[in-house]
């Protein structure tokens, strides 16, 4: 009985953290795509929701990816940084690496921002397709001729995290 009250309370803790975490991803969403009047409001309060969800939810990445968004959505690049390299710590996920060059770009390092598009894309391909084709067709283009080297047995590695962030 006492097993299956613990298991119990572990499960409902995690539903509430899950919870919580889906309500920032659409107060996100809703500030974001919905354009809504309250919008530094919306982003505030679902960076607050993430942050909730986050503490709630040790060694999974999402809640941080979603608070590093909603500073990103507010154009704040600096505060998305630090919750991206949050993120990367508990962590590596695609959109993690994607979310952290457009942290880079709104900062004005290219050179970082395609360093971390190329590691998203290295990823996962399909994360690229909310870049403009002009940026991914180069990116997917250098993803195919890594691809070929490491087929070949010529790549040693995978292409490397952007500078600024910690190291996988």
């Amino acid at each position: 009985t006492v097993a299956l009250a613990l298991c119990l309370a572990l499960e409902v803790g995690r539903y509430r953290a899950e919870r919580r975490q889906y309500r920032a991803t659409a107060a996100l969403r809703i500030a974001v795509v919905g354009g809504a009047p309250e919008r530094r409001e919306a982003l505030a309060w679902a960076q607050g929701e993430a942050a909730a969800a986050a503490r709630l939810l040790p060694g999974d990445p999402r809640p941080l990816v979603a608070a590093g968004s909603a500073r990103l959505a507010a154009r704040d690049a600096d505060g998305a940084l630090e919750w991206y390299r949050l993120a990367f710590a508990v962590g590596e996920r695609a959109e993690t690496d994607l979310n952290f060059g457009r942290a880079l770009m709104m900062q004005h390092d290219l050179m970082g921002a395609q360093r971390a598009f190329l590691r998203a894309g290295w990823l996962s391909p399909l994360v690229l397709g909310g870049l403009p084709e002009v940026a991914r067709a180069p990116l997917l283009g250098e993803i195919e001729r890594l691809t070929r080297l490491l087929e070949e047995g010529r790549l040693r590695e995978a292409p490397p995290p952007p500078v600024g962030r910690p190291s996988p």
